[in-house]
């Protein structure tokens, strides 16, 4: 799906660029944090310098992770919570569902803790007709890290303000220095030893 094939749905950032807007969000939603993050602060200014040229737009669910979606014995069945839907990089998804913190502890199947990484890349590519360059959803999930490390804050930031009573968002917050720690580590290992995965003919 793309702006050009379905007009009429009521998303934002119809022809904007997707990689611009997402470092614009991120340095506002650091900003505003009440205490500095280094780690995130490296991590945003790595993203600045390696901005990737943004291709057409497409449909980005923009919380699509384990959790989010119900797969029965025929499939997957249905995809959850839309409310960050908008128009962008669909890299921006695989980036988001790669992040470590939606393993859950399977840190072998980086794709949400079910598939490895190229498995994933190649019926991603198949089933979408769009080719998945592994180095372009590296950017996407170093980003995630950013926006999961800030949430993180705000989530805990609720509770100290009032505005909810869960305990689940006081204990939000430690999460900040894995998602720093994540970030750091995808960039310093560098460029992804894989193909560009392209659909199969």
């Amino acid at each position: 799906m793309t702006p050009a094939t379905d007009p009429d749905l009521p998303l934002k950032h119809r022809d904007d660029s997707a990689s611009q807007r997402a470092l614009r969000d991120l340095r506002a939603s650091l900003d505003a944090l009440p205490e500095p993050q280094p780690g995130l602060e490296l991590a945003l200014a790595w993203l600045d310098a390696h901005r990737p040229e943004d291709g057409p737009n497409g449909l980005v669910h923009g919380d699509f992770r384990t959790g989010n979606f119900v797969v029965g014995p025929q499939g997957l069945v249905a995809v959850l919570d839309w409310e960050f839907a908008r128009w962008g990089d669909p890299m921006d998804d695989l980036g988001w569902l790669c992040m470590r913190d939606w393993r859950f502890g399977a840190l072998n199947r980086p794709a949400g803790g079910l598939a490895t990484r190229a498995r994933f890349y190649q019926a991603y590519a198949d089933a979408s007709g769009r080719p998945v360059d592994p180095d372009r959803v590296r950017w996407w999930e170093i980003a995630a890290n950013l926006r999961w490390g800030t949430g993180a804050v705000y989530q805990g930031l609720r509770y100290m303000m009032g505005e909810t009573r869960d305990l689940e968002m006081l204990a939000i917050p430690r999460r900040v220095a894995e998602m720093s720690f994540e970030a750091l580590r995808l960039i310093d290992q560098g460029r992804p030893d894989l193909p560009i995965f392209h659909p199969t003919p």
